[in-house]
Order: C-alpha cells, then structure tokens, then sequence
C-alpha cells in the first residue's frame, strides 16, 4: 500500500490538506476480483487515520481512499498512525512506522508477515508549518519538511518535526465569555448602569441626611381685611 500525504497547519490551530491511501490494483486484484472488497480488507492492517472528508480514488493503476481538511481542529489529528499536536509554543508531527501498528491483521494470520507488510509499503509525507522547523528527520525546505520512503526501503522508527508555534491570542475573561456568547453584553451592560444608579441614590440620601433643609420663615402676617358688608371707602 501507499500512503501519500500533504498537510499544512494554520496558525489558528487548523489543518489543511489531504491523505490519499491506495493499492496497486494488480494486488487487490490477485486477492479478490471485487476490487473496492479487496482494498477494504487491506486497509484493515493501516492503523486508523484522521477523519476527515473521504471519497473514493481510482486512476488506471491505483484504487484507493483519498482524505480531505478543510480547517480541520488539530486535536482530531492524535492519532495512531498520525500524531501532529501542539505543546505549548511548539508543533510536534510524528508518523510512527511501528511493525506493530501496521499488518495487524496479517499479524493474525501469521505474525511473521508484519515486517514484511511495512516494508512493502511506501510513504510520501509532506508538513508545512506556520513557524519555523526547529528540528526535524526529514527534508527541509523554508517551513516545510518532507518524507519519502519506498517500498522495500528499511523503514526508521518515526518521521518527525518540531517548529514553532504562534502565541496564541490573549483575551479577558470578559471577551471570553463575549466571544463565546457570540454577541453584544448586554447583561453585563445593564448591570453597570443598575449599580451606578443605585450608587447614586444612597450618595443622595446621605447628602440630605448630612444637610437637612432649613425650616420655612414665616411671612408677615397681612393685615385683616374689612368686615363683610361695610361700605367701602370714600
């Protein structure tokens, strides 16, 4: 089998890219003339690979599954057979080439087949990173790092790399639970302008308790008019 892959990690903690998994179908077919059946059954001994959008593959020789991302969240690529993880400022990729982990059910059948189903396999992996490529068994070019290993090549343990990651952005808990909320706070909002108000009112009230408003002078009292029904004057 044939494991093809091109990856690129964005800086926001996605995954762009595809996986394409074939087989000669000169092999599937000596081993079932239902050609999709016998590549179903090989791709039982390929430890599980991240999910993503899958669709058949077929070209005059090759038959196959190929594996799209689109903005995939790169905690859905720890997997068995594909580990590209973040830890802390760095990305870490491995792609373990452990006998164990591939053939497994030929394993079954005859553990002596494991070794040589790995070592019939072929791998062509890309990864582009958004930081630099700090370290890496693999070729570098700018801030990609490549693999290619045929078949019947010995095989080493793991493909690995390691580049920087971006800071990720700082946020208030505030802008947290904004950002979260998709919206406008507007609860949080209305509760400032409550409590401003009611500040407010107790300052008011211990105004006037400090300054009581100064009693009312009386006027001069007006001088009582004439009696009723006494003629006027002149």
């Amino acid at each position: 089998m044939e494991l093809n892959m091109g990856l690129t990690v964005n800086a926001d903690d996605t995954v762009d890219g595809q996986l394409l998994l074939t087989a000669q179908k000169s092999v599937l077919s000596a081993r079932n003339k239902n050609i999709p059946a016998a590549f179903a059954e090989l791709r039982q001994n390929i430890p599980a690979l991240p999910a993503g959008e899958e669709t058949k593959y077929e070209d005059d020789k090759l038959f196959g599954s190929q594996i799209s991302y689109h903005k995939a969240p790169l905690a859905g690529f720890d997997t068995e057979s594909v580990k590209l993880v973040r830890d802390g400022e760095l990305y870490r990729f491995t792609l373990p080439l452990d006998p164990k982990k591939y053939g497994g059910k030929v394993a079954e059948q005859n553990p002596q087949q494991q070794q040589a189903f790995l070592r019939l396999m072929s791998f062509e992996i890309s990864v582009t990173f958004p930081g630099r490529v700090i370290d890496s068994n693999g070729s570098v070019n700018g801030r990609s790092v490549s693999w290619k290993v045929d078949s019947s090549q010995e095989k080493p343990l793991e493909l690995r790399a390691v580049a920087e990651a971006p800071p990720r952005p700082s946020a208030s808990p505030a802008a947290a639970d904004d950002e979260d909320d998709g919206g406008f706070p507007w609860l949080l909002v209305v509760g400032g302008v409550l409590l401003l108000l009611l500040i407010a009112a107790v300052g008011v009230l211990l105004v006037r308790r400090r300054h009581p408003a100064a009693p009312a002078v009386p006027g001069p009292t007006p001088p009582p008019g004439p009696p009723a029904g006494a003629p006027g004057p002149g």
